[in-house]
C-alpha cells in the first residue's frame, strides 16, 4: 500500500506541472451516455439501473490483452477468474467465469455478453466466450450491475456487458501498427484501419498474439479481427453492419497438484464468428430500429469433444413520444439457437438441437415536475419448453438537481435452461424450471463542479430455482435449488483535480449466502492517470477477500492485492511507445483455484499512427 501512495503522489506531481497546458478535451466523462446497453437512452445520471461506462481512452491504457480486465479493474461488483498471462479455455477447468454481484454460474449464464446489442454467447451451452473479446475495434464498454432480462431477456440473471464497436466521427482517414513483445516469448501485432466520409464510416481491425506462457503447456495462439461500417441515407436513416472474428488455439497446463498421470496435452481449437445488420430511423412517428444479428462457432477439444453452434434472431425497437416529457418504447425480440454436438474419441453422438425464444415488451418513461423521472416496463418472454415469463420493472430517479440524483429501481430476472442442461451432458433433465430472481436497489450520485463525482447503491436480491449438479458418477443430476437471497453495496469515487490526472476507487461487498464460488465477498480497486507532454502513466490496482472455489463457503482462498501500470510515451506525432508491467508488486496469488498467476511481467509496444 505503501508503494501504491508513492505512485499516486508521482502522478499528482505529473499532472500539476502538465496541467497549465492546453489541452482539446477532457478524456474521461463523469455523466456519459448510455445507448446500447439500456435500449433507451440518457444521460448514466438519468437511468435507474445501476450501470458503469468504461471509455475508449481507458481502455487503450490498459496493461490487458482482454477487454474483461480492463472490467474487472473498474466496475463493483464485476469478478473474472484468470489463469494465464493469456487465454481463459473452454470446458472443464477453464478460466473466464464472470460474475456480477453473485449471479454468473459454471459454465457461465448468469451474465449476458453482448456485441452492439446482440447477444453473444455459445448455442449450446449458453455461456460467453472471453477469449474471443480482445480490444480491439471496442470503443465503449457499458456494463449493467443487477439484472436485465427485461432488456435482454435469458441470461442477463445478473447482468450484461455491452461491447461497443469503434466509429470514426471525424472526416479523414487513419490506420494504426501495434507491434509488441513481452515476457513469455510473448509476440503482438495489430492493424486498425479506419475513415470518415460524406454518408460513410468504417473501421477495421486485424490483430494475432502468441505466448509461450508462464508455466510449461499454457501456450496460446490467437487471431482476431472487427468490422464497423455504416451509411447515413439522410440525417433520419442509417444502416450499420458489424462483424467479428476469432481463432483461437491454447493450451490448459493443467492444476499445479497435479499427479504425474494428469494429461499434459490439454488443447483447445476455438473459432467464434459474428455479425449484425441494424437500420435506424428517426421521424415524425419516433426513433424506429431494426437489427438482424448471428453468432456462430466451432469447437474442437482434446478430449474428442466437436461443436458446431449458431444463435440467430432478430430485435425491434420503436420510441416515440406522445406527450411532453413521456418517452413510450415498444420492443419485440426473437432469436434461434442451439447446434450440433459428438464426442469422436467416445462414438457419442449428442444429436442437434435447437430452440427458438421470443418476446415483446413495453415501457414508459415519464417526466414529472421537471425533478421525478418515474419509468415502468413489462416483457413477457416464451420458451417452447417452459412457457411464458412475466418480467416486469420499475424505476424512481429523482433529479434534486444536475449534480444530484436519488434512484430507486425493482426489477425481475431470469435465465432458461440451456440446451446443455436440458439434452446434452452430464445429466439431460427435461423438467427443469427457469432460474429467477428479483432484485431492489437504491442509489444516488453526487457530482460537484464536473470534477469530482461519487455514487453509491445498495441492493437486494431475492431469487429461487438456480439450476445445481448433485451427485456423483454416474448418477449425476440438475436440480433447481431452494429460495436464496444476496444482499450487497457498492460505491464508486471519480476526481479529475485537472485535465491531466484522472484518481479514482470503487468497493464492493456482497454477502451471498451459500452461492460463493468464484464471487468474493470483498472487492477493492483504484486507479490514476496522468500525463506530461509526451508521457502518460496509468496504474491499477485490485484487491481481492474472501474469495471461494465452491460454493457453501468451501475451498477458501488467499486474499491477494494485484497492481497494473502502463507508462506511454509519444516519440513524436505518428511514432507511441508503451510498457505494461502486469503484477508489478510480483504477488503469488491464484485467481482460479490450483492455477497460480505470473509473478512480475512486462509488454513493449511500439504504435505508428498515419
Amino acid at each position: 500500500m505503501r508503494r501504491w501512495m508513492i505512485c499516486l503522489m508521482i502522478l499528482s506531481r505529473i499532472a500539476y506541472a502538465g496541467s497549465t497546458a492546453e489541452s482539446d478535451s477532457v478524456k474521461y466523462h463523469l455523466d456519459p451516455m448510455v445507448i446500447i446497453a439500456s435500449k433507451i437512452p440518457g444521460p448514466q445520471s438519468e437511468l435507474p439501473a445501476s450501470i458503469s461506462v468504461i471509455e475508449e481512452a481507458r481502455l487503450s491504457s490498459s496493461a490487458g490483452y482482454s477487454v474483461l480486465e480492463t472490467v474487472q479493474n473498474f466496475v463493483p461488483g464485476f469478478y473474472l477468474t484468470e489463469r494465464a498471462a493469456m487465454g481463459y479455455g473452454i470446458a472443464s477447468g477453464a478460466a473466464g467465469g464472470l460474475s456480477i454481484r453473485g449471479m454468473g454460474g459454471s459454465p457461465v449464464t448468469g451474465v449476458l455478453v453482448l456485441r452492439d446489442g446482440r447477444p453473444d454467447i455459445m448455442g449450446l451451452m449458453g455461456h460467453p466466450l472471453p477469449d474471443a473479446y480482445s480490444g480491439e475495434g471496442i470503443e465503449r464498454v457499458e456494463v449493467i450491475r443487477g439484472p436485465a432480462s427485461f432488456l435482454y431477456g435469458t441470461n442477463a440473471l445478473g447482468g450484461v456487458i455491452n461491447l461497443v464497436s469503434k466509429t470514426v466521427r471525424e472526416p479523414g482517414f487513419h490506420s494504426r501498427v501495434t507491434a509488441g513483445v513481452g515476457s513469455f516469448a510473448t509476440r503482438q501485432l495489430t492493424v486498425g484501419h479506419g475513415g470518415n466520409t460524406g454518408a460513410f464510416d468504417y473501421y477495421l481491425t486485424a490483430s494475432t498474439r502468441q505466448s509461450d506462457g508462464h508455466r510449461a503447456h499454457s501456450d496460446y495462439d490467437g487471431d482476431h479481427y472487427t468490422a464497423h461500417a455504416a451509411y447515413r441515407f439522410s440525417t433520419q436513416t442509417q444502416i450499420t453492419v458489424n462483424a467479428n472474428l476469432s481463432n483461437i488455439y491454447l493450451l490448459d497446463p493443467g492444476p499445479q497438484t497435479a499427479s504425474a498421470a494428469y494429461p499434459l496435452d490439454l488443447w483447445y481449437d476455438i473459432r467464434r464468428s459474428g455479425a449484425d445488420l441494424a437500420l435506424s430511423h428517426n421521424g415524425g412517428l419516433g426513433e424506429t430500429s431494426l437489427q438482424l444479428h448471428g453468432n456462430f462457432g466451432k469447437h474442437k477439444i482434446y478430449d474428442g469433444f466437436r461443436s458446431t453452434d449458431r444463435t440467430v434472431g432478430v430485435m425491434m425497437t420503436h420510441h416515440l413520444r406522445p406527450w411532453t416529457g413521456q418517452t413510450l418504447t415498444l420492443g419485440f425480440d426473437w432469436k434461434r439457437y442451439g447446434g450440433e454436438a459428438e464426442n469422436i474419441l467416445q462414438t457419442l453422438d449428442y444429436g442437434r438441437h435447437f430452440i427458438s425464444e421470443w418476446a415483446p415488451y413495453v415501457h414508459s418513461q415519464q417526466w414529472l415536475l421537471k425533478k421525478l423521472l418515474a419509468s415502468a416496463g413489462l416483457r413477457i418472454d416464451h420458451h417452447p419448453l417452459t412457457g411464458y415469463e412475466a418480467l416486469p420493472k420499475a424505476g424512481l430517479v429523482y433529479t434534486a438537481s444536475t449534480a444530484f440524483s436519488l434512484r430507486l429501481s425493482a426489477g425481475r430476472g431470469f435465465r432458461s435452461p440451456s440446451i446443455r442442461e436440458l439434452y446434452l451432458f452430464p445429466a439431460p433433465t427435461l423438467d427443469l424450471k427457469p432460474e429467477v430472481m428479483w432484485n431492489y436497489e437504491f442509489g444516488f450520485s453526487h457530482r460537484l463542479a464536473d470534477r469530482f463525482k461519487w455514487e453509491g447503491v445498495l441492493f437486494r436480491s431475492q431469487g429461487r430455482d438456480l439450476i445445481r449438479l448433485t451427485g456423483s458418477w454416474p448418477k449425476f443430476r440438475f436440480i433447481n435449488s431452494a429460495p436464496f437471497e444476496h444482499t450487497g453495496y457498492e460505491v464508486i469515487v471519480e476526481w479529475l483535480p485537472v485535465d491531466a490526472l484522472q484518481l479514482g476507487a470503487s468497493w464492493s461487498k456482497n454477502d451471498l449466502q451459500d452461492q460463493t464460488m468464484y464471487s468474493p465477498g470483498k472487492k477493492f480497486t483504484a486507479h490514476a492517470g496522468g500525463s506530461l507532454g509526451p508521457v502518460e502513466l496509468t496504474i491499477t490496482l485490485l484487491n481481492v477477500r474472501d474469495l471461494y472455489a465452491a460454493d457453501f463457503h468451501k475451498k477458501a482462498m488467499e486474499d491477494y492485492t494485484v497492481m497494473n501500470a502502463h507508462l506511454g510515451l509519444t516519440v513524436c506525432k505518428p511514432l507511441r511507445l508503451s510498457l505494461a508491467v502486469k503484477n508489478v508488486l510480483d504477488a503469488a496469488y491464484e485467481s482460479y483455484d490450483k492455477y497460480p498467476m505470473p509473478g512480475r511481467y512486462f509488454v513493449f509496444q511500439t504504435t505508428a499512427s498515419f
